[in-house]
């Protein structure tokens, strides 16, 4: 009595079995966890520095000399208040490049709160070439101001410099992803035919 043998699925997995595919596609998932990682905690890291921070603090009346390493960003200037909606009191700005001419600006009417303390943001300056800013505020009484950079522009910047790596992450955990469909499609197949069998 003849019996006949069943037929390998075809394609490269054909061959390998259950316990071998899901083997493999939870190792090329563990490698594009792994690979995304480092892209994922340099853009939280950058985007919170990058926006979180201020660049420079200074006082009213204070002639501060800004300088900007890596000026790929617009500046916002703030100012502490004592209230989320608080008026920004008269000043006379004074702003300066490095050849004396006056920066690009354009104002803002924004608030934020940054551990636990309030800020506005009364004024967009876009950055110099050379990243040099010469900057003077005048008040009646004494105020607290912040250079923070533009967010936009560090997330804009932040996602390019991951990108990357997401891209090359993407690769094995799709590879993965496919062959986790294989092995389900395979377990499902097995479940039919013992079902058929019983019947």
């Amino acid at each position: 009595m003849s019996s006949r043998r069943r037929k390998q699925p075809a394609g490269p997995f054909g061959r390998a079995s259950i316990p071998v595919l899901l083997l493999v596609a939870l190792i090329l998932v563990m490698l594009g966890l792994l690979i995304a990682a480092y892209p994922t905690y340099t853009f939280v890291r950058g985007l919170v520095i990058g926006s979180l921070h201020p660049l420079e603090q200074f006082d009213s009346g204070e002639t501060l000399e800004f300088t900007d390493s890596d000026p790929y960003s617009g500046y916002l200037l703030s100012m502490e208040v004592d209230e989320r909606n608080a008026a920004i009191p008269p000043m006379e700005i004074d702003l300066r490049t490095s050849d004396g001419t006056p920066p690009e600006t354009s104002p803002i009417d924004r608030w934020n709160s940054i551990m636990g303390r309030e800020y506005k943001q009364f004024l967009v300056i876009e950055p110099p070439a050379d990243g040099r800013l010469t900057i003077r505020i005048d008040t009646v009484d004494s105020e607290d101001f912040l250079i923070y950079r533009r967010i936009d522009d560090v997330f804009e910047r932040s996602i390019r410099r991951s990108m990357p790596l997401w891209i090359t992450a993407a690769l094995p955990l799709l590879g993965g992803g496919i062959l986790l469909g294989v092995v389900l499609v395979r377990l499902v197949n097995t479940s039919s035919r013992v079902e058929l069998r019983i019947e």
